[in-house]
């Protein structure tokens, strides 16, 4: 099986994130409208518009990490993936990562989530874990550290090529 190139797992990659592109926003939407509709009593209140801004800057920076990953994906299928543009866009999924980890924290204090805190539990519907900002903050810390490494390579690649 290829990995990249044309009729390769990255084409198959970039289908799937192309559906996301169009179905995420909408689901984005949808959960953003229920959930008004939804609230009980007055709405307006500084913990209920602190809640949904977070959940506008966490969802919104989702939707930046899939567009930047479906285009390295796209540049994966054209067989040219150390670019300045991919390392651009690895230091934006970063970015976007500790922003969604951010959110996750001040989300935490704001809704009071600290009163039920548990590292790690297991119940009838599953696993689960209230350690997200974590799992967000280490991702971000792991894609900056590549997006240096594909930005030496870039320079190696640029470097090679004036060489030939």
């Amino acid at each position: 099986m290829k990995y990249y190139g044309k009729h390769s797992l990255a084409s198959v990659l970039k289908v799937v994130m192309d559906i996301l592109l169009i179905v995420a926003p909408i689901v984005f939407l949808f959960v953003f409208i229920t959930s008004i509709k939804n609230a009980e009593g007055n709405y307006i209140n500084l913990k209920n518009i602190i809640t949904t801004l977070l959940y506008i800057i966490g969802g919104s920076s989702l939707l930046a990490i899939l567009f930047n990953l479906r285009n390295i994906v796209a540049s994966l299928i054209h067989n040219n993936p150390f670019i300045i543009k991919n390392v651009h866009r690895l230091e934006n999924i970063a970015v976007s990562c500790f922003l969604v980890s951010v959110c996750y924290v001040i989300n935490f204090f704001v809704n009071q989530q600290f009163k039920d805190f548990k590292f790690i539990f297991i119940d009838s519907s599953g696993i689960h874990t209230d350690i997200e900002f974590l799992i967000f903050f280490f991702t971000g810390c792991f894609i900056l550290i590549l997006s240096k490494v594909f930005k030496q390579a870039v320079e190696f690649k640029e470097e090679h090529d004036f060489t030939i």
